[in-house]
C-alpha cells in the first residue's frame, strides 16, 4: 500500500513538472497584402501534429515545449512559412498570398516548386501578361511572349485554330501539338472539327476557356519539365492555372470592353484599277487570236479581242472600244444601253467586309478566409469578323471553390461551363465561296450585284466564276456551336507533417454541332434541290489520378518524393446526317427531305498509367531530380502496349556558394542539365488493327470492305532531349536572364511504307523515321528604370532552331502538300540532311530580259549545264516541263521571338508587344493567281504585277510578260512565288490609367482601370504583297487575314 501511495505522488509531480515546463506563445497573424487579419490560419510545432488555429481576430495562444521550436503558419491559398520563436513569447507573422511571394512559386508537372529549385526548361507567363488583348483563345495572346514557342494562325477568322510549336517538328505523321493541362488535369485541346464538314474553317475548343479566368501558364519544354506526362509529352506543355479566391474580403470585379475591327492588318494583293486590267485583257485576248500567217491578223485579232471583252461586260451595262488595232491601246470604257453606269464602278470589297464590332463583359467574386476561398465568374463575349458572315460568340462561367475540412483535409471543387457559337464562311481557293478571294481575284469592278436593266439581284455567275453573295448570302448558313461542361473534384490529405495524399476525378464532356444549309434556289442547292447537313460530335473524358507526396528536411539536405497512378479514357461519337430534295425553302430541318443520307462512327482510347519523381537538394546549392512514368495505351497491341519515359536532371545554385558572395553585382547565377525520354502516340485509335467499313449498301442489305490494314508492330514514337540552361540576374535583379541550349531527337518516327499491292493498299504505317531539333533559346528581362513614380521595364526573347530530316524509310524521299486550305498551295519534300519544312518544286531563274518569258533552271543532276540553253552559266529553259524538281527553301527562320517594353509612371502604364521573325521564306500561293501570266484570263492580277511585269518599255521589269497562249506557267510549285519571311510586327500596345484610390472611396470602388489596347498596328516586311504572318507551315493562300484592332474598356473592382 505503501509503495502504491509513493508511485502515484510520484506520477503527480511528474505531470505538474511537465506541466511547469511548457511555455505559452501568442502571436498575430495577418496578410502581407492589406494587413488584415488571416483567419482559420493552421499554426503547428514543426515535425508535430501538436497546433491550433487563429480566431476571427487572427489570434492564436499554443502551449510549446521550448522557446526554441520552430512554428509552421499554413493557410488556404497563401504561402506556408516557418518561424523560429527564439525566445520570444509573442510573434507577429506576415503570410504572402500564393502569387506575391518574393521567390516565385510556379505550376510544374503534377504540383508547384519554387522557381529557384526547378531543374527544367520552361517559361511562366502570368495573367498581367495577356490580359486586355482582344482575342477568342489565350493562346493568341501568348504570340511572341515565350521563347521557342511558336503560336501561328492559318486563318485570320473568329474562332480558327492556331497551331502552337513547342522547339519545331518533332513528327512526320503524328501530332505535333503540345499537351494541355488545366489545374492539373489534361484536356481535349486543337481543332474539334471543321466547321460543317466541307467547309475548311477550323473550330478551336480552346476558345471555351475564357482568357479572363486564367491566373497564370507555364510551358514546359525539356524532358525535366514534362516527362511526368510521358507519352503525351514530347511536343512539350501547356499548364494553365485558373484563378483562385485569395484571402480576405469578397472582391467584385466588372471589365466591360469594347472595340472594332477597321481594316486587314496590312495591304493584300492590291488590285490594279479596272482600267489597267481592261487594257490587259485585251491583250491577253489579243494574243490568243493574233495569227501572223493570216492577212489583216491585227484587225481581226483587235476585233476578236473586243468582242469577247463586250460580251462579258455589256450585260453589266459597259460598253469597251478602242482607237486602233494594235497590242497595246488604250480601251475606252463607256455606258452602254443607258446603264447609268458609265465611270462608275461597283466596290466588293466594302460590300463583302465591314468594320467589325467588338464587346467583352467579365464579372467575377472572389474572396476567402481560412477555411475557405471561392472565385466564380460570368463572362459573355459577341466579336464580328471583318467579312459579314463571320461571327463568334461565347457565354462561360467558372466556379472554383476551395474548402479546408479541418487540420488534414482539403476539398477543391472546380466546375465550368461554355457555349460558343461560330459562323463562317469558305477559307479555300473557291470561286463561290471564299470572299477574300473573289474580292482580290475573281469580282470585277464592272460586275454588279444587280442588273442594270431591272434592277434585281444578279443570279447568274460571273465569267470569272464568281458569284453575287450579297443575294446568295440569304440562302445559305453556316455554324457551329460548342458546349462544353467540366467538373473536377480534388481532395488533399495531409497525413503526417511532409506526407500528403492527393486524389482527383475529373469529368469533361464536350458537345460539337455542325450546320450546313443550302436553299434550293442557292447556286449549291439547285442540282440537289436544297439540302441539309447536320453533324453531332461527342467528346467524353474521364481521369482519375492519385498521387502521394513526401517531403522532409535533414539538416542541410531537403527530399521530395512523388509517386501516384493514373487512368484516362476519352470517347467519341460523331453522326452526320444529310437531306435533300426540301419541301420548303424557308425550313432548314432535315425533317422536311425527300432523300436522307446519314452515318455515323465511335471511337476511343484508354491510358493508364503510374508515374514517379524524387528531388534532392543540399543547401538549396546542389539540385537532383528524376523522374519515371510508365504508359500503357489501347492505341497499341498489347505486345507494345507499355512504354517507358523518365528524365534526370540537376542544377548547381551559385549563388549560395561562399566563394559567390564578394560578387556583389551577380545576384542570381544557376547552371542547370537534363536529359530524358517522352513518347507520341499513333494519332489514330486504332491502327495497329484491320479495320472495316460498312457503307456501302446494296438492295437494303449493308456491305462492307476493308479500310486499312494491320500493322500490329506500330510503337510509341520517342523524343530524346538533352537541355542545359543557365539562370542569371544582376544588379540585384534589375537584369534577368536565361540562356538554354537543346538538342531533341525524335526516333521511331510513324511513316507509311510501301507494301505489296496485292493486298489492295500501298501502304502501312511503320516507326522507322528520325527527326531532330536543336537550337538555342535566349532571354532577358530588365528593370531600365525602378523608383517611387517610375518602372520601365523591357524584355526580349530570341529563338534559334535547326530542324532537320535525319532518318527515313531506305533514304527514300518523301514529297507531300501543305494541308492547310486544301488547295496544294505548296510542295515540300522530306529529305534526309534536310529541312523538316524544305520547299520542293521548279527553280525560277527570273526573267529573260530579251524576251519576258520566264526562265527555269533544269538542275539536271547529271550535268549542271545541261538544258536549252545556258543563263548565268546553268542549264535552263523556257519550258518548266523540261526542269526537274529541287529544294527552292526553307520555311524554318534563322530566328523568332519577341520583345516587349512596359512603362508605368503613378496611375498610368504603357505596353508595347513586338514579334520578329529573320531569315526563312513563305511560299505565297495566292501570288499564283494575282500574277497569272496567261492562266484563267478572266482574273484580276495584282497592282504590283502590272508593275513589274516585263515589256519591251520596261525590259528590266522582274514579273514575266503576260502572255495570252500560256495556260499553266503560273500555277506551278516554283521559286517564282518564294518570299522572304522576315518581318516585325508591333502585335499589340495598350494604354491605361489606375485612378488613386482615394477617389474612389466613396464609390464604394477599390480599383478603377481605363485602357485601350491596339493590335497588329503596324508591320514592316521585306514581303509586301499580303500579310507577312503566315502559318505553321510557312504558306500563304487566300485564308482571311488578320485584323487591325482597336479596344476600349474599363476595369472596375468593388
Amino acid at each position: 500500500m505503501r509503495k502504491r501511495l509513493i508511485m502515484v505522488l510520484t506520477g503527480i509531480l511528474s505531470c505538474i513538472g511537465t506541466t511547469l515546463a511548457q511555455n505559452t506563445v501568442s502571436g498575430l497573424v495577418i496578410s502581407q497584402e492589406d494587413n488584415l487579419p488571416v483567419v482559420g490560419a493552421t499554426v503547428t510545432i514543426e515535425g508535430t501534429h501538436s497546433g491550433t488555429t487563429t480566431n476571427s481576430e487572427g489570434h492564436f495562444t499554443l502551449s510549446v515545449p521550448s522557446l526554441t521550436v520552430v512554428l509552421k503558419i499554413s493557410c488556404l491559398g497563401m504561402n506556408t512559412e516557418t518561424i523560429p520563436i527564439e525566445g520570444r513569447s509573442n510573434i507577429k507573422i506576415r503570410l504572402f498570398s500564393q502569387n506575391k511571394t518574393l521567390d516565385d512559386v510556379v505550376v510544374v508537372a503534377y504540383g508547384t516548386t519554387r522557381k529557384s529549385s526547378y531543374t527544367g526548361a520552361a517559361s511562366f507567363v502570368k495573367s498581367d501578361a495577356i490580359k486586355d488583348v482582344p482575342v477568342t483563345s489565350f493562346e493568341n495572346a501568348l504570340t511572341g511572349k515565350v521563347a521557342g514557342l511558336q503560336v501561328t494562325n492559318a486563318s485570320g477568322q473568329l474562332g480558327g485554330t492556331p497551331s502552337l510549336r513547342i522547339r519545331g517538328i518533332g513528327s512526320m505523321n503524328a501530332s505535333n501539338d503540345p499537351l494541355y493541362v488545366i489545374d492539373g488535369v489534361p484536356v481535349v485541346s486543337g481543332n474539334v472539327g471543321q466547321m460543317s464538314s466541307e467547309l475548311y474553317a477550323t473550330n478551336n475548343i480552346m476558345n471555351s476557356l475564357n482568357p479572363e479566368d486564367i491566373e497564370s501558364i507555364s510551358v514546359l519544354k525539356d524532358a525535366a519539365a514534362s516527362a511526368l506526362y510521358g507519352s503525351r509529352a514530347a511536343n512539350g506543355v501547356i499548364l494553365i492555372t485558373t484563378k483562385k479566391g485569395k484571402y480576405g474580403k469578397p472582391k467584385v470585379n466588372l471589365k466591360m470592353t469594347y472595340g472594332f475591327s477597321p481594316s486587314w492588318a496590312t495591304k493584300n494583293y492590291e488590285p490594279a484599277s479596272v482600267q489597267s486590267q481592261v487594257d490587259m485583257m485585251y491583250q491577253v485576248y489579243y494574243d490568243a487570236n493574233y495569227d501572223a500567217k493570216k492577212k489583216d491578223a491585227a484587225e481581226i485579232a483587235s476585233t476578236t479581242a473586243l468582242k469577247w471583252l463586250n460580251e462579258s461586260f455589256n450585260e453589266h451595262g459597259y460598253q469597251l472600244t478602242a482607237d486602233g488595232t494594235g497590242r497595246y491601246q488604250d480601251i475606252h470604257i463607256s455606258e452602254y444601253d443607258h446603264s447609268g453606269r458609265g465611270g462608275k464602278y461597283y466596290d466588293w470589297e466594302k460590300a463583302y467586309f465591314r468594320s467589325a464590332a467588338y464587346q467583352n463583359y467579365d464579372f467575377s467574386v472572389s474572396g476567402g478566409n481560412g477555411i475557405t476561398h471561392y472565385y466564380s465568374s460570368l463572362s459573355y463575349s459577341d466579336q464580328q469578323g471583318r467579312s459579314r458572315t463571320n461571327d463568334f460568340k461565347r457565354v462561360s462561367g467558372r466556379v472554383n471553390l476551395m474548402q479546408k475540412a479541418g487540420k488534414f483535409l482539403d476539398f477543391t471543387t472546380n466546375v465550368s461551363f461554355a457555349r460558343t457559337r461560330q459562323v463562317g464562311f469558305n477559307d479555300t481557293r473557291n470561286t463561290a465561296t471564299n470572299y477574300f478571294y473573289e474580292v482580290h481575284n475573281l469580282l470585277w469592278g464592272m460586275y454588279w450585284p444587280t442588273d442594270y436593266k431591272t434592277g434585281l439581284p444578279y443570279t447568274d455567275r460571273y465569267e470569272s466564276y464568281a458569284y453575287n453573295n450579297l443575294y446568295y448570302d440569304k440562302l445559305w448558313s453556316n455554324n457551329t456551336t460548342n458546349t462544353q461542361i467540366s467538373a473536377m473534384e480534388t481532395a488533399a490529405l495531409h497525413l503526417s507533417p511532409g506526407l500528403d495524399v492527393k486524389s482527383i476525378l475529373s469529368y469533361e464532356t464536350t458537345g460539337v454541332k455542325g450546320h450546313l444549309y443550302y436553299s434550293p434556289k442557292h447556286y449549291q442547292g439547285t442540282s440537289t434541290n436544297g439540302s441539309v447537313s447536320e453533324t453531332r460530335t461527342t467528346y467524353d473524358d474521364i481521369i482519375s489520378s492519385t498521387t502521394a507526396n513526401y517531403n522532409k528536411f535533414l539538416g542541410d539536405h531537403e527530399f521530395n518524393v512523388m509517386a501516384g497512378f493514373e487512368a484516362e479514357k476519352v470517347t467519341t461519337n460523331y453522326t452526320r446526317s444529310t437531306g435533300t430534295n426540301l419541301a420548303n425553302s424557308d425550313l432548314q430541318s432535315i425533317s422536311i427531305a425527300g432523300a436522307y443520307d446519314a452515318d455515323g462512327y465511335k471511337w476511343g482510347h484508354s491510358l493508364l498509367s503510374v508515374l514517379s519523381k524524387a528531388d534532392y537538394n543540399y543547401k538549396q546549392i546542389y539540385y537532383l531530380s528524376a523522374s519515371y512514368r510508365r504508359d500503357g495505351s489501347s492505341r497499341l497491341s498489347k505486345d507494345n502496349r507499355w512504354g517507358n519515359f523518365w528524365s534526370v536532371s540537376g542544377a548547381w545554385n551559385l549563388t549560395n556558394e561562399r566563394f559567390m558572395k564578394n560578387f556583389d553585382r551577380l545576384s542570381t547565377l544557376k547552371l542547370r542539365m537534363s536529359y530524358g525520354i517522352n513518347g507520341t502516340l499513333p494519332t489514330n485509335d486504332y491502327g495497329y488493327m484491320s479495320l472495316m467499313t460498312f457503307n456501302s449498301r446494296y438492295m437494303g442489305d449493308p456491305g462492307s470492305q476493308l479500310s486499312s490494314l494491320a500493322s500490329p508492330n506500330l510503337s510509341w514514337e520517342t523524343s530524346h532531349t538533352t537541355n542545359i540552361g543557365i539562370d542569371f540576374g544582376l544588379l540585384r535583379q534589375r537584369i534577368r536572364g536565361t540562356i538554354e541550349y537543346y538538342t531533341r531527337d525524335s526516333k521511331n518516327l510513324l511513316q507509311d511504307v510501301p507494301v505489296s499491292m496485292v493486298t489492295g493498299f500501298s501502304s502501312i504505317l511503320k516507326n522507322v523515321g528520325l527527326i531532330n531539333n536543336h537550337g538555342i533559346e535566349v532571354q532577358l528581362d530588365g528593370d531600365i528604370i525602378s523608383n517611387r513614380d517610375w518602372l520601365w521595364t523591357l524584355s526580349v526573347n530570341a529563338s534559334f532552331l535547326s530542324s532537320k530530316v535525319k532518318k527515313l524509310y531506305d533514304g527514300e524521299d518523301i514529297i507531300w502538300k501543305d494541308p492547310t486550305g486544301d488547295d496544294n498551295r505548296a510542295q515540300f519534300i522530306y529529305r534526309e540532311g534536310q529541312s523538316t519544312l524544305a520547299f520542293y518544286g521548279y527553280e525560277w531563274a527570273g526573267v529573260d530580259k530579251s524576251n519576258g518569258n520566264s526562265v527555269y533552271y533544269v538542275n539536271d543532276p547529271s550535268d549542271p549545264k545541261k538544258g536549252d540553253f545556258l543563263y548565268k552559266g546553268r542549264g535552263a529553259t523556257y519550258k518548266y516541263e523540261s526542269a526537274n524538281y529541287t529544294i527552292i527553301g526553307n520555311a524554318i527562320p534563322a530566328v523568332s521571338g519577341g520583345f516587349c517594353s512596359n512603362l508605368k509612371f503613378k496611375g498610368f502604364d504603357f505596353n508595347l508587344n513586338f514579334i520578329y521573325k529573320i531569315g526563312g521564306k513563305l511560299y505565297d500561293g495566292a501570288y499564283k493567281d494575282v500574277a497569272d501570266d496567261g492562266y484563267y484570263w478572266a482574273r484580276i492580277r495584282a497592282a504590283s504585277y502590272y508593275k513589274n511585269m516585263w515589256t519591251t518599255d520596261n525590259p528590266n521589269g522582274t514579273q514575266p510578260r503576260l502572255q495570252g497562249t500560256d495556260l499553266r506557267d503560273a500555277i506551278q510549285y516554283s521559286s517564282r512565288h518564294i518570299c522572304s519571311a522576315s518581318f516585325v510586327r508591333l502585335k499589340n500596345l495598350s494604354l491605361g490609367y489606375t485612378f488613386p484610390s482615394d477617389l474612389l472611396k466613396r464609390a464604394f470602388i477599390s480599383n478603377a482601370r481605363l485602357f485601350f489596347t491596339a493590335s497588329n498596328l503596324w508591320t514592316w516586311a521585306k514581303y509586301k504583297e499580303a500579310d507577312p504572318e503566315v502559318n505553321q507551315y510557312g504558306t500563304r493562300g487566300w485564308e482571311t487575314p488578320i485584323c487591325k484592332t482597336f479596344t476600349f474598356g474599363i476595369d472596375l473592382t468593388f
